[in-house]
């Protein structure tokens, strides 16, 4: 993965590492409050995220980064049975770390992540 892959925008950045970073704890396929909720975990971590972190704008970036084919979405069941949409990474979330460990603005959560 090089930077040509990865998404313009700060912010599917961050949701893009909170993916790997899920993935990395097998963690996957995982639902978009997951994400957000590693997001949250991570807002000091990152210049991208100063108004906090809103359910809509990380299902915005997940359906972005599964247009862009970063992310796959799958319906994965919840513990009551009802399905949902799940998300797994379809690049390596060593290769996300690295490409993102110099970004602006995620790069100190993408350090974070390779120790």
């Amino acid at each position: 993965m090089d930077m040509h892959d990865l998404p313009d925008r700060p912010f599917q950045r961050f949701v893009l590492l909170a993916a790997a970073d899920l993935a990395m704890h097998d963690d996957a396929p995982f639902h978009s409050f997951d994400v957000r909720e590693r997001c949250v975990d991570r807002t000091t971590d990152v210049a991208c995220a100063e108004g906090g972190v809103e359910r809509a704008a990380v299902l915005q970036a997940l359906e972005a980064l599964a247009d862009a084919g970063l992310l796959t979405e799958t319906e994965v069941s919840s513990p009551v049975g009802k399905g949902r949409p799940g998300y797994d990474l379809t690049v390596d979330q060593a290769a996300v770390v690295e490409a993102l460990a110099d970004d602006d603005a995620v790069g100190a959560y993408a350090a974070s992540l390779r120790d």
